[in-house]
Formats: structure tokens, C-alpha cells, sequence
């Protein structure tokens, strides 16, 4: 269990072409050149011992959730559409995770030396490194914490699907990212760049699945980040 101090756990993560492309707005339908899906591979190769994934959760009840509104305890609350992806959860694993600074040093490199397409390719390498550290860390949550008849919702992060950027203040508050090297800056980015933060609930299995997911009724169809 997560316990009243949180947990911090090393995550597998393994980066698949596909998601590379699409962190690059590639579409499913998209047609990608033979020596750009030849680049993207070679890049994840070469990035592979470089990816350092660790994570930090804490599990906390619900004390109060609205259509705008998480209060869990007595941490500050989470303001935005909460409800939307949250409403079965009766507990929240507030989450940080992070895929280290190597790759996000290495995009720079490349790009100083005039390898644009490099640069821009390993940046993606890492947002999806971090995408997968995220699906890392709920597959702990629901091994650890999930009872038999728990299901989770899908993560919900600040700066995605009308949760403003700024309510990471209020996740930051419930976990300890020091102790995974990760710090939110004023500007609301974190330091290193490649990680993420956000919230998983924790609910009966029925109800979640009867909730569905919340892309189901987005009208952003072009979202990157739709499941």
C-alpha cells in the first residue's frame, strides 16, 4: 500500500514506435515515409538505456468531489472537471513520474548541431517515454492498491482535458516529487521536462466501467492524447 508517506517505485517502460509517431501528430490513417519510421526506431534504440523511469503516488479517500471540485483531506483542492473522469472514484492516487533528463539533454545536442529532425524526433521519443512511465505507474496502482472488485480510472493530468495547468500546485502538495528528483517550477513546467503528474481513481469496477471513458464524448477529435 501506498501509506500516509506515499511510494516511490522504479518503472519498466517500453517505448513503441507507434506512440512516438503519434506524440508527432501522426494519426493513426497518417503514411509515414519509410526512412522516418526507420529513424524513429533507431532513435528508440538508441535512447532505450537512457530512460531512467521512476514514479511517487500517494493514495488517498475522496472527501469530497463535485462536477469542479476534488478535496482529498485536508491537502488544497483540485479545481476543474473532475467529476468527468473521476466521479466513481472513491479513492485518488495522486502521481508524479519522470523519465530523467538524458533524452531531453540529447534532443539538444542534436538540435545545436543542426540535426533538426533528430531533435525533434528524440523529443517525442521522450514525451511518449513518459506517456508509457504513466501507464507503468497505473499497472502498480491496480496491482498494489486496487481491491478485487476496484477498477481505475484513466489518469487525468493538469493541462489536459480542461484541468488547468496550475492545479499541478495542488497534486505537487499530496506527493513528494523530491524524492523522484522532480520540482515544479514557477512557470508550472517541471523540471526534468519529461515528466508527468496527475491523478488515477480508484473505484468499484462496475461503476467505472459503466462511466466510461471521457473521450468517448469529447468533441476533440484531433487530441493526441485520445483513447
Amino acid at each position: 500500500m501506498s501509506g500516509s508517506s506515499g511510494r516511490v517505485v522504479d518503472l519498466d517502460v517500453r517505448v513503441e514506435p507507434d506512440e512516438v509517431l503519434r506524440m508527432m501528430g501522426c494519426g493513426k490513417q497518417t503514411r509515414v515515409r519509410p526512412e522516418h519510421q526507420a529513424l524513429v526506431e533507431r532513435l528508440i534504440e538508441e535512447t532505450r538505456p537512457r530512460i531512467h523511469a521512476r514514479g511517487t503516488y500517494r493514495v488517498h479517500p475522496v472527501t469530497r468531489m463535485t462536477d469542479t471540485e476534488l478535496a482529498l483531506g485536508s491537502y488544497p483542492p483540485v479545481r476543474g472537471p473532475i467529476a468527468g473522469f473521476l466521479r466513481p472514484a472513491t479513492r485518488v492516487a495522486a502521481f508524479v513520474v519522470t523519465v530523467g533528463d538524458e533524452i531531453e539533454r540529447l534532443a539538444d545536442q542534436r538540435l545545436r548541431a543542426g540535426a533538426r529532425l533528430e531533435g525533434y524526433v528524440l523529443n517525442a521519443v521522450g514525451s511518449a517515454a513518459a506517456d508509457a512511465a504513466v501507464d507503468a505507474l497505473a499497472d502498480v496502482v491496480y496491482f498494489e492498491e486496487a481491491g478485487a472488485d476496484e477498477a481505475l480510472t484513466p489518469p487525468f493530468s493538469p493541462g489536459y482535458c480542461g484541468l488547468p495547468l496550475e492545479e499541478q500546485i495542488s497534486v505537487f502538495a499530496v506527493v513528494n516529487a523530491k524524492a523522484i528528483g522532480v520540482r515544479l517550477l514557477p512557470t508550472m513546467i517541471m523540471q526534468p521536462i519529461k515528466s508527468v503528474s496527475g491523478l488515477i481513481g480508484i473505484g468499484n469496477s462496475e461503476q467505472v466501467e459503466a462511466h466510461g471513458v471521457p473521450c468517448q464524448w469529447c468533441d476533440l477529435t484531433t487530441c493526441i492524447m485520445r483513447r
